[in-house]
């Protein structure tokens, strides 16, 4: 059943769906790698399951809507300052998802405390790069302060690596910067 169209069935329908669906469908999604199937599965499930909470999310998220539409201005000022030092990149930016700030608060976050609601990802080249990308970024932008880490120096126990650092825009808006090289990311 499409999942797009589940408001055509019962309460209880539409319920046992949505379980099914993140139960069985969404990690289906996950391991294929198909996140934007899977961010709008579960973005639907929620509407179902938890039609209160889904709400107030939307609710809250409307209200810094014209923030999360900075995602598209904060790339392109990024992307300027690595071009005015000949720095290769690639940038990616994103909004959190509904389903994904649901989880963050169900573990006992407030919504003040979600910091990557808005986020960005730097891909360079070399390691010396992301340092410098860095750099660059925290003189043109404040840093968030205690929100740096650095998996580049202390590799997770998965071997994941990436510089991870909260700034604040010009419009003071909060975005978290994950940034490293395309081996890092693969």
């Amino acid at each position: 059943y499409d999942r797009r169209n589940l408001w055509l069935l019962t309460e209880k329908e539409q319920k046992d769906i949505a379980k099914e669906t993140l139960d069985i469908y969404t990690p289906i999604a996950h391991r294929l790698g198909i996140n934007s199937i899977k961010s709008e599965l579960e973005d639907l499930s929620l509407r179902y399951l938890k039609p209160d909470v889904y709400f107030q999310i939307v609710e809250r998220l409307n209200k810094t809507k014209q923030e999360r539409d900075y995602v598209k201005d904060m790339i392109e000022n990024v992307s300027k300052i690595l071009n005015e030092h000949n720095i290769a990149h690639e940038i990616k930016g994103r909004s959190k998802s509904i389903y994904s700030i649901y989880n963050k608060l169900n573990n006992g976050k407030t919504f003040n405390q979600i910091y990557d609601l808005l986020a960005l990802r730097v891909f360079v080249n070399t390691e010396a790069e992301c340092y410098q990308v860095l750099g660059l970024i925290h003189s043109k932008y404040r840093p968030v302060p205690k929100r740096f880490k650095d998996y580049i120096a202390m590799p997770k126990p998965n071997m994941y690596q990436s510089l991870h650092t909260c700034i604040l825009s010009g419009d003071g808006n909060t975005f978290e910067v994950q940034i490293r090289t395309k081996d890092m990311d693969d």
